[in-house]
């Protein structure tokens, strides 16, 4: 049997539960988050609210996956058609193309809320996830080195940025 194709809808307060246990995966493997601090639906419902773009990826009706942008920097207006991408998956479809079909609704979404520009920071150990990015044509700006501390080791994060809607032609 093919499986089902995920998909993709914005995220609603409804949602906030299952992204909460998709999150805490993320910080319970270390892979892909300086966050320690167990993530509640209540706290990811008010972080829903504070997105400009936030999605969920659905498989056979369950969350698989969720996405969001944040503002890049709320200070500095010369900044506002840049966000910074998340998106983690549930660890039963991770590697199975829902980060992939998430992703590239993501940018679309982004541009279709006035956006230019998507940025996100990878930690440089995430192979597989750096693969999915590369592979879906983000670029990859650099390193910052030493970018934080995850259990009192350093980690560094690759940077990386996606063009979007007119600004990617």
């Amino acid at each position: 049997m093919v499986p089902e194709a995920p998909a993709v809808r914005p995220a609603t307060a409804a949602d906030a539960a299952a992204i909460a246990a998709i999150f805490n995966q993320g910080i319970e493997d270390r892979v892909a988050t300086f966050e320690t601090g167990e993530q509640t639906p209540e706290r990811v419902a008010q972080l829903i609210g504070q997105r400009p773009v936030a999605l969920v990826a659905e498989v056979e009706g369950a969350v698989a996956a969720f996405a969001w942008v944040a503002p890049y920097d709320d200070a500095h207006g010369y900044y506002a058609g840049v966000g910074e991408a998340t998106m983690y998956v549930d660890r039963s479809a991770r590697r199975s193309g829902v980060g992939r079909v998430l992703l590239n609704a993501l940018a679309a979404a982004a541009a279709d809320a006035g956006l230019h520009k998507l940025v996100g920071k990878v930690f440089t150990s995430n192979e597989p996830s750096i693969a999915m990015l590369r592979s879906l044509g983000w670029r990859e700006v650099g390193v910052h080195h030493r970018h934080g501390r995850l259990d009192g080791e350093w980690k560094d994060v690759l940077v990386v940025e996606l063009l979007v809607g007119d600004a990617a032609s």
